[in-house]
């Protein structure tokens, strides 16, 4: 849900002139011949509508693709109409709500014409999907997902190797005597630094696409999965520089040089990285 709220927030201008292009696609004059079931043909993602009449009061069922429901018909409507400011086009479109019957997103409609108010409540999913700002094609969406889900789950048993691997190294070490100590709780760690980063790649691609496709159009998300991937290298080649820099101190001292430049190229890497997040950052608040 939160998804399809952020989406509206992003696109709301969009939404809402494409809300105004359908309501003046119908004509409105023929609201009591359409409301049954031709008006539900023309907009998909319509799922309710009803009239106030000019007391104030429901002069109509509430009528649904489903069905019709007649438990408000008479109702005192003034309490929702005395909050709405209408346009210049005598339309008002409300912001995104939870319908208590369907528990999901809705925007309302409402027209007022003829000393009449028409309203339309929209459910904002299937709004988005006709609008084409969530994929709608269930066949190739469901192909993405398989394959998507191959490859995450593929990941997560390759991040699980390493976690295993890892525990294989300390246990290696601690078992023989004759093993480098330090070295071993080096190699472990990268281990499981490396299979951290596989296993967090892999739950973003998991939820993302899988999981949460038909809701997920979160932007800047391939630089976000990016960014989170690289800082988990740079971590891991970070270690790894400390305990070259440990060996040659143990060892050989002219191989010095060697650390230096492994260490300046992480330097780099981390600058590199902070440009990259600073400006991931700016354009996403500008958006």
């Amino acid at each position: 849900m939160k998804e399809i709220i952020s989406i509206y927030k992003k696109q709301r201008p969009f939404i809402e002139n494409s809300l105004k292009a359908m309501i003046d696609g119908i004509d409105l004059t023929q609201y009591d011949e359409m409301k049954d079931k031709a008006i539900f043909s023309l907009l998909p993602a319509l799922k309710a509508t009803y009239k106030i009449n000019e007391k104030y009061k429901q002069s109509t069922p509430v009528y649904m693709c489903e069905g019709v429901n007649q438990d408000s018909l008479g109702l005192d409507m003034s309490h929702f109409l005395s909050r709405i400011q209408f346009s210049e086009e005598n339309i008002y479109i409300s912001n995104s709500y939870v319908n208590s019957r369907s528990a999901t997103p809705y925007i309302t409609v409402v027209i007022h014409v003829n000393n009449e108010y028409l309203v339309y409540d929209f459910e904002l999913f299937a709004l988005l999907k006709e609008l084409m700002l969530i994929e709608g094609d269930k066949f190739f969406s469901k192909f993405t997902q398989a394959f998507y889900g191959f490859f995450g789950f593929l990941l997560i048993l390759f991040s699980v190797g390493l976690i295993a691997y890892a525990i294989f190294i300390i246990y290696d070490v601690i078992s023989n005597e004759n093993k480098e100590i330090l070295s071993g709780f080096f190699r472990s760690i990268i281990a499981l630094t490396l299979g951290l980063a596989i296993f967090d790649l892999a739950k973003t691609i998991l939820e993302h696409e899988v999981f949460y496709k038909e809701l997920s159009r979160s932007y800047n998300l391939e630089n976000k999965l990016l960014a989170r991937f690289l800082i988990s290298i740079v971590i891991a080649l970070s270690i790894e520089a400390l305990m070259v820099v440990f060996k040659i101190v143990l060892s050989d001292y002219s191989q010095m040089l060697h650390a230096f430049y492994l260490i300046a190229g992480i330097g780099i890497m981390i600058l590199s990285l902070s440009v990259f997040i600073f400006t991931m950052r700016y354009h996403g608040n500008k958006n």
